[in-house]
């Protein structure tokens, strides 16, 4: 299999990395008479409600993917499919380091508190109830074929719905171009990896 493309892909989502938490980190000043609006970014549009929610959602996903790709990391027998679950558990790493980086001096501008410290901290990420079975399913598991084909059922799931919150972000018109760019790339890699993981299911039947 294939993995430049991939490596690349983390590559540059590494070198957009420092930049996008520079753009975030220097936009956390509120104009005055402000203190209910979300904070401005470095080109003056601001994180709206549709931005945090896109990269919440975003996380969370990618939380089942790490996970899972944890557990598979141990259990997986295709080699295929095993480097697969390593590289998605550093792109994953990687992504949320990403978003977290452009969330947090967020939360710190939109309280407003005095010594600039932040009252709210940013919501833990939590499976749902669906996920969670999930994640139990592939722990009891046995190692194996039945595991593998799980466990690549999984990936393909996630990323579809992972592509689905990409893509309604980007069709909302969002006014916050590094957002806007961060979807876009996150878009093009999560399409790169669905095609891998059915080329796989392919071979695996």
């Amino acid at each position: 299999m294939d993995r430049r493309t991939l490596l690349g892909g983390l590559a540059a989502a590494l070198v957009v990395a420092p930049a996008l938490a520079q753009t975030s980190g220097s936009s956390s000043s509120m104009p005055s008479g402000s203190s209910g609006s979300m904070p401005m970014n470095q080109s003056g549009g601001q994180m709206s409600q549709a931005d945090m929610q896109h990269m919440q959602q975003t996380m969370q996903l990618g939380m089942v993917a790490l996970e899972s790709s944890r557990v598979a990391m141990n259990k997986v027998r295709n080699e295929d499919l095993k480097r697969f679950a390593n590289f998605e558990i550093q792109e994953q790493t990687t992504l949320s380091e990403v978003l977290r980086s452009m969330m947090e001096p967020a939360a710190t501008a939109a309280t407003g508190s005095a010594g600039g410290q932040s009252t709210t901290a940013m919501p833990p990420m939590q499976m749902d109830a669906s996920a969670g079975d999930m994640m139990q399913k592939m722990q009891n598991q046995q190692a194996g074929a039945e595991f593998d084909k799980m466990y690549l059922q999984a990936q393909l799931q996630g990323h579809r719905d992972l592509l689905q919150v990409q893509e309604r972000y980007l069709q909302s018109n969002p006014q916050n171009r590094e957002h806007m760019n961060v979807a876009k790339l996150a878009r093009g890699q999560i399409r790169e990896h669905i095609a891998l993981l059915e080329d796989m299911q392919k071979a695996m039947r």
